[in-house]
């Protein structure tokens, strides 16, 4: 078990409020935490669920006679049990009002665990920048108002729940929460997503380019790994919104969600780490390209120095979005998209990489679908290049340890893979070339599982792996077969 104190350290500043650093020099892959949530509850605005497992809810609680179950569930939390028992509330309040719940769970802290409802209160909530905005206004009319109309609190004698308070914990879970994914080992929970506040992990400060890896289990264990070397005073980073995203995207996200604007070295840097995941194609030169710099509010030529009206970058980049969100998931629809858009915008523009991602799902999805020898080269090529494309951006914006960079050696290893064999079969190469093709691909798949291995047997990446591992041991048996006809090898 990775005990925090020995590994972590919390440190203040006016800037960043508290913060980790490293206590110690941490190994890349090092697990530097160890947590259970503090609370657990559903999305605003989430379907009914069962509050005891959060699956599909289809009864109620024989007890408490108004908390949602399911068959498989018979009892909830036993404090909230008995609030809702006690409570006076209608039968179908949770039913029309299920967005209280997590509230409630925090709310009762108070009287259950006072340790617990103290360190949630340590936490930040944004308070005075969240108030008066959309998702103020959406939890005074969702959670408030119903909470206080109902008088709840008060038939239970507790006159300290205020509408205040009661936002304050709804900013904590805005500002501060993780995303527990179902157990993919019961399929009814595999799209139960819900939230979980981690008071220790939730410390750790944004950067664009982490340097550490979470992941949560569907038990709601929340693990936290080193991606790269940390030495100790260093500050533990976590990316907290998605990698993939360009500036623009991830500034107005964090803005929104985190309330601060990001000014880490790939955000100040115009071209992203040279990755130029938000740069277009200039009108003025051949080949060069135009980034956005903040400081001077210019879209710049990296070579003939022209400066893009704002005007033409948005309608470039607003008609882009507007394409990839109608496009249906079609490989000849989606290059067609795809073709179109890359006139104007850089082949790495986040808009586009969102296309190819799609593109890619779909070959692989016509390759499972299709007997080997029906699937056409010259898709397996292109398969192949799209996630040669996807590698060479997080290995920059994902150093180290990665869920998608694991993913996407995965998916690039096998159409290696793929794409030799189709080569052998067709002539285009010989045993020996193929031989060598399977071991690049052997070395790809061992170093994705390597990556993989952090996540939880439960969670979609955790099933990957199995798949990983299975596919190796399939490859490794083709090797032996292929070394058999290989006449330097026999020699050997």
């Amino acid at each position: 078990m990775a005990r925090f104190e020995e590994n972590c350290e919390i440190l203040e500043s006016n800037e960043l409020g508290r913060y980790l650093v490293a206590r110690r020099d941490l190994a890349r892959g090092q697990q530097i935490l160890v947590e259970q949530p503090i609370v657990i509850g559903p999305y605003w605005d989430s379907k009914i669920r069962c509050l005891n497992c959060f699956r599909s809810s289809c009864t109620i609680c024989r007890k408490c006679k108004r908390a949602p179950l399911c068959f498989d569930c018979t009892t909830h939390q036993e404090t909230e049990c008995d609030f809702y028992l006690n409570s006076g509330l209608n039968i179908n309040f949770l039913f029309d009002h299920f967005n209280v719940v997590t509230p409630v769970r925090c709310l009762l802290l108070a009287s259950s665990n006072r340790a617990k409802f103290d360190e949630m209160m340590s936490m930040e909530a944004h308070t005075n920048e969240r108030r008066d905005t959309d998702i103020w206004h959406a939890h005074e009319t969702k959670v408030v108002r119903p909470l206080l109309d109902s008088k709840a609190f008060e038939k239970m004698n507790d006159p300290s729940v205020t509408s205040e308070l009661i936002q304050q914990i709804c900013g904590f879970f805005d500002v501060n929460s993780f995303e527990i994914r179902g157990n993919m080992d019961d399929v009814q929970q595999v799209e139960s997503l819900v939230r979980g506040l981690y008071t220790k992990a939730a410390l750790m400060a944004h950067n664009c380019v982490s340097n550490t890896l979470i992941s949560v289990d569907g038990q709601a264990n929340l693990r936290l790994y080193t991606t790269v070397p940390v030495k100790k005073g260093e500050m533990l980073l976590y990316n907290y919104t998605r990698s993939l995203f360009g500036t623009v995207e991830r500034r107005t996200h964090l803005k929104l969600g985190k309330y601060f604007v990001c000014t880490c070295r790939r955000c100040e840097d115009p071209t992203e780490l040279g990755t130029h995941l938000s740069s277009v194609k200039c009108t003025g030169c051949d080949g060069g390209l135009c980034s956005y710099y903040a400081t001077e509010d210019k879209w710049l030529c990296n070579t003939c120095t022209k400066e893009l009206e704002k005007t033409y970058v948005n309608n470039v980049l607003s008609d882009a979005r507007k394409d990839a969100m109608q496009c249906a998931n079609d490989i000849h629809e989606l290059e067609r998209i795809i073709t179109k858009h890359s006139k104007t915008l850089h082949p790495n523009n986040s808009i586009l990489l969102e296309l190819k991602q799609t593109l890619a799902g779909e070959i692989r999805n016509r390759c499972l679908m299709s007997p080997p020898s029906k699937v056409p080269e010259q898709l397996l090529e292109r398969k192949f290049h799209l996630c040669q494309e996807m590698l060479s951006i997080l290995r920059v914006l994902e150093p180290g340890i990665s869920r998608l960079t694991g993913i996407a050696l995965y998916e690039y290893n096998v159409a290696l893979w793929d794409l030799a064999r189709k080569k052998f079969e067709t002539k285009v190469i010989s045993a020996k070339e193929l031989l060598e093709e399977l071991s690049k691909a052997e070395g790809g798949l061992k170093e994705s599982i390597s990556m993989l291995l952090f996540e939880h047997p439960s969670t979609p990446e955790g099933q990957l792996t199995k798949r990983a591992m299975h596919d190796l041991k399939d490859l490794r048996e083709e090797m032996k077969q292929v070394k058999v006809i290989v006449p330097e090898i026999q020699k050997e």
